[in-house]
């Protein structure tokens, strides 16, 4: 298996509408969650750059769609986190509908990571969102973030929760606890994603 050197990722641009995307031969694979889930700092960990994606203590501070190159046939998206943000209503209505497009007809994408606080509940949005995949065949991680703040029984019985909720969708989703001081937690989301592109990002 070839795995991927995440440490080669560069930012490529941030757009709004993702209509503005041109057909691309390679992978992609979308990061998602609510707002101060912890995307920002997992992109930073995967690839051992600590200014690749702004990390804010306010949510809601990633307001465009980042797009980045992992090798040249690999790319990493970015959407804002939904729920609470400091986007105007406007923006974030087209930054949803531009989502739920690019979920539903974007032909390279091969792979979703979807983020969530160990410490909420599975949420509607989220719900909605697997369910819109559920059309398609694309391999999931569920990733519930800041693992730290909670005891290791909690974790458990959290992921054992999501697992069960999400159960009924019969898809490919693998759970994953996760928290940014863990260097093996960061090995796995790595190791999961080498995964894909081994099996998606050279067709």
């Amino acid at each position: 298996m070839n795995n991927i050197k995440f440490d080669k990722t560069f930012f490529l641009k941030s757009i709004i509408n993702t209509r503005e995307l041109e057909n691309f031969p390679g992978m992609e694979i979308v990061m998602l969650g609510y707002s101060n889930s912890g995307k920002s700092s997992l992109l930073n960990l995967l690839t051992n750059n600590k200014k690749l994606a702004r990390v804010s203590k306010l949510p809601g501070r990633t307001r465009t769609i980042n797009i980045f190159n992992v090798t040249s046939n690999f790319r990493m998206i970015d959407f804002p986190g939904y729920g609470y943000s400091t986007i105007n209503l406007s923006t974030q209505k087209l930054l949803n509908k531009s989502l739920f497009f690019y979920l539903q007809h974007r032909l390279c994408l091969h792979g979703v990571v979807m983020l969530s606080d160990v410490r909420c509940s599975l949420k509607l949005l989220d719900l909605k969102i697997l369910k819109i995949l559920q059309k398609r065949v694309i391999s999931i991680l569920f990733i519930l973030t800041k693992t730290d703040k909670v005891s290791k029984q909690k974790k458990m019985i959290q992921i054992s929760k999501i697992c069960k909720k999400i159960s009924f969708l019969n898809m490919d989703i693998t759970v994953l606890g996760f928290s940014k001081f863990s260097k093996l937690d960061v090995l796995v989301i790595r190791h999961h994603l080498s995964l894909w592109y081994n099996l998606f990002g050279n067709r």
